[in-house]
């Protein structure tokens, strides 16, 4: 028989084994609202993919679900036109517009999205998805029967892709030193190899800079003139594909000139230095390209475009802010196209600038030892990313 005590011991102990357990619960779910494992984004994502497919378990003859999830990159700039997708659905159907479809064949009513009308049902597509911005798609598709399937399980390859236009922007302070700081510091043993900083938000296409710096420039004037002669420098920059996808279209890139408060702008490169290294001024550009004398437009990645034309209508309205003080003030700006075609991995930029007589003057009249200059790039581009997965279809089995 028991004593009073041990029943009381007993007692303590079921109590406190159930506080246990409540506070183990309670702990696992945060008060009672379920915490979801966040994926994050990585910095070579403008657009990327929330996980994997998400598949309902289907059976012969039954309907179920795919979905996927899409987010744009908080850190990044806006999505244009992005369009995700299915490949290799059949044997399965999809069911929109009032009936199962087959997968390529073209929408012909309001679809989940904007853009979804007159696009393959197996395809939906958005306009636009702004930075942090995440949609889930999805499909209702109709698995094959049994007779189809010819009472075997069926493991089906089911590949999703997602395309979209994207944009980086990347700025590079570029540090100009005199000839008598440089040797100043040299003397009193002060550090002279210096850099300035540089930064980009998200993006598939990485921006740096390989431009060795400090830039030395010089006081004096050249010999038998009293006139300062222009100074040249070079700035070189790398840009590489650091993405899990590639890009389907011609590469865009962007170049702004810096401006000066006292000069009105800063470096410049002339016009036919420019062409001599593919790059186009703005403000006299059609935007037509040509290459080795022969005339063609842009590739965007679906189809031949005004070159202008894509990249005024990529950009929006953040174009006002970009080569000059307002939407129609484009003197600061540079073009260049990469070829789909010339870009595997990387490509380099080789950008011969000019400070001006100008400008070199107006250093030394306020005897500056160092000048700081904030050059500007962005690139334009469609990309392509991809993923696998599986959709398992079991028999039904009927116990006899």
């Amino acid at each position: 028989m028991s004593t009073l005590g041990e029943k009381m011991t007993h007692k303590h102990f079921a109590i406190f084994g159930s506080l246990i357990l409540i506070a183990f619960i309670l702990g696992c779910t945060g008060g009672g609202e379920t915490v979801a494992n966040e994926t994050k984004l990585e910095v070579t994502e403008g657009v990327g993919i929330v996980g994997s497919l998400k598949i309902d378990s289907l059976n012969p003859g039954l309907d179920g679900y795919i979905s996927l999830t899409v987010r744009s990159n908080l850190g990044g700039e806006p999505a244009n036109n992005v369009t995700v997708s299915l490949d290799n659905v059949s044997p399965f159907q999809i069911f929109e517009c009032g009936g199962y479809q087959f997968p390529n064949t073209l929408r012909n009513c309001t679809g989940q999205f904007d853009l979804d009308n007159g696009i393959s049902f197996r395809s939906h597509k958005t306009s636009r998805l702004a930075p942090g911005e995440e949609i889930d798609v999805f499909w209702r598709i109709e698995a094959p029967d049994n007779n189809t399937i010819s009472n075997i399980a069926l493991k089906h390859p089911i590949y999703y892709d997602v395309e979209y236009t994207y944009r980086t922007g990347f700025h590079q302070n570029i540090i100009f030193m005199s000839q008598q700081e440089q040797f100043r510091r040299k003397q009193a043993e002060e550090d002279y190899q210096i850099s300035g900083e540089s930064g980009m938000g998200a993006g598939e296409l990485r921006i740096s800079s390989t431009t060795q710096q400090p830039m030395i420039f010089f006081f004096n004037e050249p010999s038998g003139t009293s006139e300062k002669a222009n100074f040249s420098f070079p700035l070189q920059f790398s840009v590489e594909n650091k993405g899990t996808g590639m890009p389907l279209s011609d590469v865009v890139v962007l170049f702004e000139y810096p401006i000066s408060q006292i000069t009105g702008q800063a470096p410049i490169l002339p016009e036919a230095t420019a062409h001599t290294y593919g790059w186009y001024t703005w403000e006299t550009w059609d935007g037509i390209l040509v290459v080795n004398g022969v005339k063609r437009q842009c590739n965007d990645g679906n189809t031949s475009i005004n070159c202008k034309t894509w990249i005024t209508k990529t950009f929006g309205d953040d174009f006002d802010s970009i080569g000059g003080t307002n939407k129609n003030d484009k003197g600061r700006l540079l073009v260049k196209v990469v070829a789909r075609e010339d870009f595997i991995d990387s490509f380099n930029l080789f950008v011969p600038l000019q400070l001006t007589a100008t400008e070199l003057n107006n250093l030394k009249n306020t005897n500056a030892p160092l000048k700081i200059y904030t050059f500007r790039l962005f690139t334009m581009y469609t990309y392509f990313i991809e993923g696998k997965d599986y959709i398992n279809v079991y028999p039904i089995k009927i116990k006899g």
